[in-house]
């Protein structure tokens, strides 16, 4: 994650705090069983076609219309997961908690400053979120956002994360934290040093190559013609499916940019940094497109 302090607006190393397309929800017709679920779905397919945020997903269980958050998508059960940890709260996180709630999903708030630092923005996000520590935030989160400076990644709580997805949302920046020999050298890769830290936990890098005031601004209902696309990165295809599900819920397509090995491609630096989403520190920001995100990600070049 970048840092939110002040700093050259080409490189917006220490300026900024950064955080994609998805392929449209099957109607599974199939799945549906009994006469009346089938008029049900009939009904909601019909709705799904109306130029509203509504769309229509029926899981193997049934049938439900949408919400009406950013995403315009499926309530937060039908995504496998109801609740959003966040270990940190800065920037990023809270941007991301906003887009949550709005999309109907419940957020478990933490912070290395404790839970008594994050009232006023629990009181603001409302009934579906509360604070606590980091530990019991990864042990409530079905996904949880990871998004620490990278000095302080070795921090995270290991244990309470086994088995879950953590989006990792962090980017490299030397003056602030520290010199590391093996991203200098190009031997890994941020997601992939957190990957080591969790290693019963499927890491998924995401939400860092976006100034977090356009991550606001951009969110868009599903199908929307200017819906912005956000790359992901991981070694697990199942988690970043579950990604792509959420980013989906908050009103984001994604790109697949490979491995975490590859996850390079979006860090700070690179044509995929910042620049597709407009100029940091300008708002509302530029919507990206699949094509505009595939060709920054492909123009990246290796450190030297």
């Amino acid at each position: 994650m970048p840092s939110s302090k002040g700093g050259t607006p080409g490189r917006a190393r220490t300026a900024m705090r950064c955080g994609s397309g998805a392929s449209p929800t099957r109607l599974g017709w199939e799945s549906v069983h009994g006469p009346w679920l089938w008029v049900m779905a009939r009904f909601c397919h019909i709705v799904a076609k109306r130029p509203t945020p509504w769309r229509v997903r029926i899981p193997d269980r049934g049938v439900r219309c949408t919400g009406n958050g950013p995403g315009g998508t499926s309530d937060p059960q039908e995504l496998g997961m109801t609740t959003i940890g966040f270990i940190g709260s800065g920037n990023i996180g809270s941007t991301v908690a906003r887009l949550a709630v709005a999309a109907g999903h419940d957020v478990v708030l933490s912070n290395s400053r404790g839970p008594q630092t994050l009232q006023d923005l629990v009181s603001e996000l409302g009934p579906k979120a509360r604070a606590t520590t980091p530990a019991e935030a990864a042990a409530a989160g079905d996904i949880v956002v990871v998004t620490v400076p990278l000095r302080a990644y070795r921090d995270v709580p290991a244990e309470p994360l086994a088995g879950k997805v953590a989006i990792d949302t962090n980017n490299y920046y030397p003056e602030r934290d520290g010199v590391f020999d093996e991203l200098e050298d190009g031997s890994s890769t941020t997601g992939e040093l957190l990957q080591k830290h969790l290693p019963q936990a499927r890491v998924v890098k995401g939400f860092n190559n976006i100034w977090f005031e356009h991550l606001r601004s951009l969110a868009r209902p599903a199908g929307s013609a200017d819906r912005s696309v956000l790359p992901i990165a991981g070694d697990d295809a199942a988690a970043k499916q579950a990604v792509t599900e959420l980013f989906d819920s908050l009103g984001f397509d994604t790109v697949d940019a490979g491995p975490l090995a590859e996850n390079w491609r979006t860090q700070v630096d690179t044509p995929a940094y910042v620049n597709p989403y407009g100029t940091y520190g300008v708002l509302p920001g530029t919507p990206a497109s699949i094509q505009l995100v595939r060709e920054a990600l492909a123009a990246a070049k290796p450190a030297a």
